[in-house]
């Protein structure tokens, strides 16, 4: 069995030298080729020059395939395989040992093919079921046909009687007998190949499938109608080259064409990969960079496991803890650092990847500042998500107090102004001294004043009227002492605890700067309910020329807004009034 393969020291030094490498093969290759056919360039120049074409074509595909990492595994097959077809045509001397020499190429021509074949794209055959397949070859087509040379008369095979032959014919009728049954096996061996091409295509990756797919027909159409040919004439014979061999050619010369317009997929696909990170949202997201992955290696099942160095662990694309699959748990694991080394991320990816090793290559190195940046983006964006938890846990301990004081001010200190009042009420009842009850009514004059600071200074620090009734009615009672007139669009639902309370104070803050500040004779306020939020805006008639100064009271309201987690604008033209709008999110 026939082990064409270029020695990987060769190899290597052959990638180095590339051009060195077209130019000395394509020459070497054309001159074989010619040498090798002269005679037939007198009577079919067109023939000729189609089988060097073929010849040529293998030998520098084997050449521009050298180095590429799946297709590499080829290298050798397309090289022999052109040395090969070359020799084929030495029948066209039709003299010495040309008829062996041609029989003996032009058979293992087809055995090469299709071992280089198989070998696609691991460089190796990967089942006993392949090697029984490329066994059955050898033994079929250059063994049984060197054999057949042994038992035949070489004007059987339309050869002069000028060759160089070996052995004494046998029968004709049995001998034909014999190449009908040769003939049949050759039929089923090229459908056992093409069965086991397609099996691979199923388990191939999608990239692979891409670009092994045109070489598999390229490959059927060639051995179906070799096996087609090969009922009607068995190889080569002579000068004279029939119809069917250029057929033959023409689809062989498909097979190399398909696998160099492989290699400039492979090279296009590279240049894609930058293309296509181009597309990355700015700042870039860890499941953009995935996406973009999966889009640029064609493997929907790629993941993306992301360092996170402060908790010493690994996150998803979408953010949450992650184990990545163990090594040699059928995945490809590629690990990915930063500029300066440190780990920044695993890529998990179909263990067919590796074939597409450069491929990978290439996507992790134009993708690993982009996942730098999207794990600082994550980073500050945990941070501002803890800032704003804790900002969210301020506010609601800061209305608990409020509530707490509120309750102690009414349940407490207030309870106790009102039992003083009332001791006060029954001494004045059982005295008669004129001094005695005018002291009595100044005391009780000076509580009562005391009870309504105190009343005031509770509502301000949380009013029980927004506990009890809502946002709305809490807010009647604000602006009944206002000297300035308010309309009210707000609806009567009750809303969150912690919602409410940001609306309340952000209104009475707003009323209260109107009121100091903008010399309005009207206001209006307006609550609509926003995507499971609040949506503020509070519009007054006065002088206009608002402005945020640190300090300011419009400073301490978007500072209010903000640590809810909202968001506050001021709309204030000279002369024309200000219209204030804040938004509060749910949670």
């Amino acid at each position: 069995m026939p082990h064409p393969r270029v020695p990987r020291r060769l190899a290597a030094c052959a990638a180095r030298h590339r051009s060195w490498c077209f130019g000395i093969g394509g020459v070497a290759t054309t001159a074989g080729t010619v040498a090798c056919q002269w005679p037939a360039f007198s009577d079919n120049p067109v023939t000729a020059g189609i089988n060097v074409s073929v010849a040529l074509t293998f030998v520098l595909t084997g050449v521009l395939l050298n180095g590429e990492d799946a297709l590499g595994s080829a290298t050798g097959a397309m090289i022999f395989s052109g040395l090969l077809w070359a020799l084929t045509w030495t029948v066209a001397w039709d003299e010495g040992p040309s008829a062996f020499i041609s029989t003996f190429a032009y058979t293992h021509f087809w055995v090469c093919l299709g071992w280089g074949a198989l070998r696609y794209p691991v460089g190796r055959l990967q089942s006993n079921r392949e090697r029984a397949l490329l066994a059955s070859a050898v033994l079929l087509i250059p063994v049984a046909n060197l054999g057949l040379v042994g038992i035949s008369d070489p004007t059987w095979f339309g050869y002069s009687r000028n060759v160089w032959w070996y052995g004494s014919p046998i029968d004709r009728d049995a001998f034909e007998e014999i190449i009908w049954v040769l003939d049949s096996l050759t039929l089923v061996l090229a459908a056992a190949f093409f069965w086991v091409v397609r099996v691979r295509l199923r388990r191939y990756s999608a990239l692979d499938r891409r670009i092994f797919g045109p070489v598999a027909i390229a490959l059927l159409v060639a051995f179906t109608l070799a096996a087609t040919v090969n009922i009607f004439v068995c190889n080569p014979s002579g000068a004279y080259v029939p119809p069917a061999f250029i057929l033959i050619a023409l689809a062989l010369l498909t097979i190399p064409l398909a696998f160099a317009a492989a290699g400039v997929r492979r090279q296009l696909a590279r240049a894609r990969i930058a293309q296509i990170l181009a597309t990355l949202p700015m700042p870039p997201t860890v499941p953009a960079v995935r996406d973009i992955l999966r889009t640029a290696l064609h493997d929907d099942s790629a993941e993306l496991f992301l360092w996170m160095p402060q908790e010493r662990r690994h996150v998803d694309a979408d953010g949450a803890t992650a184990t990545p699959p163990r090594p040699g748990a059928g995945r490809l694991l590629v690990p990915v650092t930063t500029s300066s080394g440190a780990p920044l991320a695993l890529i998990s990816a179909t263990a067919a990847q590796e074939r597409n090793r450069d491929l990978v290559t290439v996507a992790l190195q134009a993708s690993a500042m982009a996942l730098e940046n999207a794990r600082l983006h994550a980073a500050v964006a945990a941070q501002l998500d803890a800032v704003r938890a804790s900002r969210a846990r301020i506010v609601e301990a800061g209305l608990i107090e409020r509530r707490r004081l509120e309750r102690d001010l009414h349940d407490g200190v207030q309870q106790r102004l009102l039992a003083l009042a009332t001791r006060l009420g029954l001494a004045r009842t059982k005295t008669s001294d004129p001094d005695t009850i005018s002291a009595i009514e100044a005391a009780r004059e000076d509580l009562h004043h005391a009870l309504q600071d105190l009343r005031s200074l509770a509502r301000g620090i949380h009013p029980a009227m927004l506990s009890q009734g809502g946002l709305r009615p809490a807010l009647e009672v604000v602006i009944e002492p206002l000297p300035v007139k308010v309309e009210f669009d707000i609806p009567t639902v009750r809303f969150e605890p912690i919602l409410e309370a940001g609306a309340y104070y952000t209104i009475c803050e707003a009323l209260t700067n109107t009121v100091k500040h903008a010399g309005a004779a009207q206001v209006r306020v307006t609550v609509r309910c926003v995507d499971g939020g609040i949506l503020i805006e509070v519009t007054d008639d006065g002088k206009g020329g608002a402005v945020v100064v640190e300090g300011g009271g419009l400073a301490g309201l978007t500072d209010r807004v903000r640590a809810l987690g909202g968001d506050l604008s001021i709309v204030s033209p000279s002369g024309g009034g200000t219209r204030l709008t804040a938004s509060i999110p749910c949670g």
